[in-house]
């Protein structure tokens, strides 16, 4: 089975680096997607769209495997899973958000971003026209009633000092069936570079179920 990563915004797929380097499985089952690689520095960038990249991207596995998000990684992963496709068997989302996230702290986060030089964003495949572009289509994100048709094993992650997305996570593991939370000691909100063993170990736990 393969398991496949995405990303943060703030992140690119090195940003799971850590992760892979402590997880059992083989490193040819495991892929790390660029989120913002299919854009070029003119095109916007909305939720929706980035949805369809990684669609495209996902549709080129033709096996069995795991999709895992952290942020607005979970978020396109939460998307994939409300949706029939028959090589995804199971989920892990991490500082997932489902619905608008705090309206208080989407503001404070545009202030800042506004504030930040366009060269802060460019490492990380976007510039900051886009980012505030994504932000905003963030700020009518609704997916309170899709997400109760998931019918896949899910695992829920969240760091117990993720202070923002943890009421999240825990109306999330009410919310999906099929799901399960694990709150990682003090764990804040990039799991992936902060937290790495620990993530790493409850996805080979996760994954090693699903077999």
């Amino acid at each position: 089975m393969k398991l496949v990563f995405l990303h943060g915004l703030g992140q690119t797929a090195t940003s799971w680096d850590a992760v892979q380097q402590r997880l059992s499985m083989d490193s040819e089952n495991i892929v790390a997607l660029e989120l913002f690689d299919s854009f070029s520095a003119n095109d916007t960038i909305t939720l929706n769209m980035l949805d369809d990249v990684v669609s495209a991207k996902i549709a080129n596995i033709q096996e069995p495997f795991v999709l895992c998000g952290l942020s607005l990684g979970a978020i396109l992963t939460l998307k994939q899973a409300t949706r029939t496709t028959p090589f995804l068997k199971g989920i892990i989302v991490s500082a997932a958000q489902f619905e608008t996230p705090n309206r208080v702290l989407l503001a404070f986060q545009n202030t800042i971003f506004r504030l930040l030089p366009n060269t802060s964003f460019l490492q990380f495949g976007l510039s900051k026209k886009q980012t505030l572009q994504l932000m905003g289509s963030l700020s009518t994100l609704n997916m309170r009633e899709e997400i109760t048709k998931i019918a896949l094993p899910t695992l829920i992650l969240c760091g117990e000092k993720d202070h923002p997305n943890l009421p999240a996570a825990k109306k999330l593991r009410s919310i999906i069936p099929h799901s399960t939370l694990q709150i990682i000691a003090d764990g804040k909100h990039e799991l992936n570079i902060e937290q790495p063993i620990p993530f790493a170990i409850l996805i080979d736990s996760f994954l090693k179920s699903l077999a």
